[in-house]
């Protein structure tokens, strides 16, 4: 296993950064000399960044421009700068950039044995604001230079809790229905207003404040990220007064005293562990294993944060006199957890689930909402016959289910056979004649339409469909729809 002292992320992150802008932006790009670390990037900026956990925790962000961040979409988008119209093409392109830059990083980590996953990625755009993430052994900053614009990449590490990666991410199945019933996205401001109520000793209300009105001048955002089966992020943000009443409060100390900008961070900090890790233990608890990164904090005047594609925003304001706290959750259920799912339903035909509690009882109140993330509420219920609590469950194979001999656990006999996996992007039936007039440059009009599933096979067996995406510069296929169990096994002969 390789030190995460001693690990080259240079190295690591100048070939991918290259790499990107070669093969993404036809653009060239270089590691700048170290007289120009400081003041790297100035303006308005838009900084994508992303959380690791496991053997290694800490934070990976990439900061520019927003000059620069127009000349990369229309780069990659192959149009003029005057023609991108407003921000949402932009936050793609530099989200992108740090999933590519950032999940390259994380590859060299596990290849390094290292084992590590990523969160979703989220994006700070503002004038002026800072970003710390706190208590971390390692910190890189490394300023690459294309044309007269500056590329900046921040490392923040440290090594993480024994378990690993796989351990984070074991194959349990998934109790959805339990998962809808405890809504546990929405118990997050009841944590909230405890927390003050027992730690600070000071009584929150709801407030009907909006976010855009509600804090002024200076402010602290504290933010943890989920990564694994659920993906997203809890951020706290408070004006930095109240967070200086609140670091007096927890340290017992006058508000005069209270100088250090460490402490307050802390603080926020502190806070955002408490919310994040009582929503992962619902999710964990609800099968769905995760885990949280290290708090990190936006100090400053002018900027905000969004987390874009999740399932499921929660948004709570509340107020402590004239003071207002905004709590945002937002998270979705990671699609390898809901093939999951599918399977686990589809699994039901040949396996009978005993659930070690009734999945009904219910000791707290009943809760009415639904949590609408990933799969679909009206077919919840629907997906998987058979429930599991607490992620544990015994499997007993039905003797007269049909294909019977197909579940049997001899399986495992075969499942270290290799088998050539490959992605048909469509057909096209031509004469003779036609084939041998092709030459470089003609084009072959396949079957297959624009945005169509492409089909995967399994040594020439289709077992799945999906569509084409591209991480750290190279092609590969994400499934959106998995054939049945039994047939997948069926095509395995």
């Amino acid at each position: 296993m390789a030190d995460i002292d001693v690990f080259d992320v240079k190295s690591r992150i100048v070939e991918s950064v290259t790499e990107l802008f070669d093969t993404m932006l036809d653009m060239e790009i270089s590691l700048a000399d170290d007289g120009a670390q400081q003041d790297a990037v100035d303006g308005n900026l838009f900084a994508g960044m992303l959380s690791f956990a496991g053997d290694v925790v800490g934070n990976f962000r990439v900061t520019v421009s927003q000059a620069f961040a127009r000349i990369m979409t229309a780069e990659m988008l192959g149009m003029e700068v005057d023609e991108i119209e407003g921000e949402d093409e932009v936050k793609d392109v530099i989200l992108e950039a740090c999933n590519i830059v950032g999940g390259n990083l994380k590859s060299g980590f596990n290849d390094g044995g290292l084992s590590c996953i990523i969160s979703a990625p989220a994006i700070a755009m503002g004038n002026s604001f800072d970003i710390n993430t706190l208590n971390m052994a390692r910190y890189e900053k490394h300023v690459f230079r294309c044309q007269e614009h500056s590329f900046l990449v921040e490392v923040c590490i440290k090594a993480g809790e024994e378990a690993s990666a796989e351990t984070v991410q074991k194959l349990t199945p998934i109790d959805v229905k339990k998962f809808k019933k405890l809504d546990i996205i929405s118990t997050a401001g009841d944590t909230l207003i405890e927390m003050f109520d027992q730690m600070f000793e000071m009584k929150l209300e709801a407030s009907d404040s909006t976010p855009e009105s509600s804090i002024k001048g200076l402010q602290l955002m504290g933010t943890v990220d989920f990564a694994g089966d659920v993906t997203g992020s809890t951020q706290i943000l408070a004006g930095e007064t109240l967070a200086r009443i609140i670091t007096a409060k927890m340290s017992d100390r006058p508000l005069e005293e209270i100088k250090d900008e460490n402490d307050i961070k802390d603080v926020v900090g502190e806070m955002c562990n408490i919310v994040g890790g009582n929503l992962k233990a619902g999710f964990c608890d609800s099968g769905l294993n995760c885990a949280i990164s290290t708090p990190s904090i936006i100090f400053g005047e002018d900027f905000k944060v969004e987390n874009l594609n999740m399932a499921r925003y929660e948004h709570f304001i509340f107020k402590f006199y004239d003071h207002d706290v905004f709590l945002q959750i937002c998270a979705k259920i990671d699609e390898s957890a809901e093939v999951r799912v599918q399977e686990n339903a589809g699994s039901t035909e040949n396996e009978v689930f005993e659930a070690k509690e009734p999945l009904e009882a219910d000791d707290g109140p009943a809760v009415d909402k639904s949590l609408e993330i990933g799969a679909k509420p009206e077919s919840a219920d629907d997906d998987v016959s058979g429930s599991v609590s607490g992620g544990q469950h015994q499997t007993d194979v039905v003797d007269d289910a049909p294909d019977g001999d197909l579940a049997s656990p001899n399986i495992d006999l075969i499942l270290d056979i290799p088998i050539e996996i490959s992605v048909e992007l469509g057909r096209a039936r031509m004469k003779i004649q036609e084939v041998s007039t092709l030459e470089a440059g003609a084009s072959i009009i396949l079957s297959n339409t624009e945005g169509e599933p492409l089909e995967i096979f399994a040594n020439g067996r289709l077992i799945a469909k999906g569509e084409v995406v591209v991480e750290n510069g190279k092609y590969g296929i994400r499934i959106t729809e998995v054939i049945n169990r039994v047939e997948r096994i069926k095509s395995l002969g």
